[in-house]
């Protein structure tokens, strides 16, 4: 079996099971954000939207803006929710300081995604 058959099955995997263990909402459509709103991921309603349409560079987009906008922390642990019809990553983290706090993305654009194509 070549590597990348390999990789397209496990990234199929982990996007499945994390779906499996997503939480939903009866509500159906993503509500709409107000314009007022700053995307700063400090809530699901304020979630950062991550424009990429491949899961890997999604993800890395994810952890430059960590990187770039909460220099210091670390991930300690993530979740997949689904709210309101959108699809989100909860991203838990440790800053330096000790203060542990959630951020949060908005990853329709990317999730199930390989270079812009769904996996199923």
């Amino acid at each position: 079996m070549s590597a990348r058959f390999l990789h397209t099955v496990l990234v199929l995997g982990l996007t499945l099971g994390a779906a499996a263990c997503a939480t939903s909402s009866n509500k159906t459509g993503p509500a709409p954000k107000p314009q007022t709103q700053q995307a700063d991921g400090s809530s699901i309603e304020r979630a950062v939207v991550i424009r990429e349409d491949d899961t890997r560079r999604g993800i890395a987009a994810e952890n430059r803006w960590i990187q770039t906008n909460l220099p210091g922390c670390r991930k300690t642990g993530q979740a997949l929710l689904q709210h309101n019809g959108g699809i989100y990553d909860q991203i838990r983290l440790r800053c330096a300081n000790g203060q542990t706090r959630a951020v949060y993305f908005d990853i329709r654009h990317f999730f199930g995604k390989i270079d812009g194509r769904p996996l199923m």
